[in-house]
């Protein structure tokens, strides 16, 4: 055991967290006077934080994934503040390992994360036809797998654990809100972070995320979290009051989820809302019928909607996003896809286990209807740029995280950890599954850290389940 007691602790680790972030600005200071300011500013709030370290640590990841809008170029190089976020965290947090002399968790998802990672090296050094460009997303691809470790290791204890979700939620909101606000406002010629493109009826809002699909999908996923512990209250008879702020709270989430016009997120919030009302209750014979249920009444539905969509009037914006569901062949956005994941599909058959390497598809093609390639659809980029090796160590990831998940939500006797736990699981199988072969956004930290409170929930959960059963 060390002999620092811990306000010795926090201050060394707070003193490493200055020196890390003050020799970062001195380096940055050599590029962007802007960047080095923001720096200094993140070294304060950083500071700050710290003394309520290791939430403080979460806080950081999650508040720095949720801004990826906000970067800026250092020649070739495109730093995020998530960048920075998992290189600082990562820094205190090993620093405090050492200092208190004990090993990090591991579970068998990170082993598989590591290991697409290394799938991602072995493409990328070796077989990119840009082995530079090759070499920075391999260095950028590995912070995700950190992000989702430290996630796991920042999170103690079931409290703690609990604190994490509500402020991933509560920070997921207050996106929702900044975008619905963004939407409002740019009419009047302010654009706070809105998407104006040829291919969508209306302005699309994306508030602080990359684009409008990833605003919509994540927008969808923090509804179906919240969505599930609004059932959860109910049942344990939550007090009113925080029931109303609870829908309150879904209405904006709902009402993001519209405006993004993102088809993929539509899609998904239905189908992860499903989920959740068949698994709400932990009966199985409660689950069998609610899923006979929605197997019949869920296709009538969408019968009935697109059986009136074709006579109202496309000029209103989300009836024109409907009736592109009845003419796929024709949408453009859909057509253009497709193309990408051929070309895409095309290279993949040329080397089927290995893959080209990550941004691969760029360096092979270019420029495609006057913007960079990229590949929209998560399995497709997977094969694309890391060939079988990548989809097997990917799904290996996916698997081992969400089915513990699954049996640990089953076993839980508390009403409203078990519906965080299985909010938090369906919620991240359908942004994966469904929205993510729509619009990628694997390659940013925002789903790694919902993965990482995923498998600190299992971890925390599983551990004071053992610990009844000893009393």
């Amino acid at each position: 055991m060390s002999t620092i007691d811990m306000d010795e602790r926090r201050w060394l680790v707070a003193a490493a967290a200055l020196g890390l972030l003050a020799g970062a600005s001195v380096f940055l200071t050599q590029v962007s006077v802007l960047l080095a300011a923001a720096t200094l500013a993140a070294l304060a709030l950083l500071a700050a934080l710290l003394m309520g370290w290791p939430f403080s640590g979460v806080v950081a990841l999650i508040l720095a994934a949720l801004i990826t809008r906000y970067r800026i170029d250092i020649g070739p190089v495109t730093v995020r503040p998530e960048h920075v976020a998992a290189v600082v965290v990562a820094g205190v947090g090993f620093l405090q390992l050492g200092l208190e002399r004990r090993a990090p968790r591991v579970t068998a998802a990170i082993g598989f994360a590591v290991a697409w990672w290394v799938a991602n090296l072995i493409s990328g050094i070796w077989l990119h036809p840009d082995r530079f460009m090759g070499l920075q997303n391999v260095l950028r691809i590995a912070l995700l797998p950190l992000t989702f470790f430290l996630v796991f290791n920042l999170i103690p204890n079931a409290r703690a654990w609990h604190q994490a979700v509500v402020f991933f939620l509560a920070a997921g909101l207050a996106e929702a809100a900044f975008g619905i606000l963004a939407r409002a406002v740019y009419p009047f010629g302010i654009n706070l972070g809105v998407q104006v493109a040829w291919n969508f009826p209306v302005p699309v809002p994306y508030g602080t995320f990359e684009e409008g699909n990833l605003f919509g999908s994540h927008s969808a996923s923090w509804a179906i979290l919240l969505l599930m512990i609004l059932l959860a209250a109910a049942q344990a008879r939550a007090p009113r009051k925080h029931q109303l702020m609870r829908m309150l709270g879904l209405g904006v989430l709902l009402m993001a989820v519209g405006l993004s016009m993102s088809r993929a997120a539509w899609i998904m919030l239905v189908i992860g809302a499903t989920a959740v009302i068949i698994f709400e209750r932990p009966s199985p014979w409660s689950q069998v019928n609610r899923l006979l249920l929605a197997a019949i009444a869920l296709p009538m539905l969408i019968f009935i909607l697109f059986s009136i969509t074709p006579y109202l009037p496309p000029t209103l914006p989300f009836v024109n996003r409907l009736q592109s569901f009845l003419n796929l062949e024709y949408d453009p956005t859909f057509s253009a896809r497709l193309s990408d994941w051929s070309l895409a599909l095309q290279d993949w058959r040329e080397r089927p286990f290995t893959g080209w390497g990550p941004g691969s598809f760029f360096a092979l093609h270019g420029y495609l209807r006057a913007r960079p390639a990229w590949i929209s659809n998560l399995t497709v980029r997977l094969l694309q740029e890391t060939g079988v090796m990548g989809l097997i160590t990917f799904a290996g990831f996916f698997i081992t995280l969400l089915a513990p998940g699954i049996k640990v939500a089953r076993q839980q006797g508390n009403v409203m950890k078990r519906g965080m736990l299985l909010g938090l699981v369906i919620s991240y199988a359908a942004l994966v599954g469904l929205a993510y072969q729509s619009t990628d956004g694997i390659w940013l930290t925002a789903s790694w850290v919902h993965a990482g409170l995923i498998a600190a929930g299992t971890y925390v959960l599983r551990k004071d389940q053992r610990l009844k059963i000893k009393d």
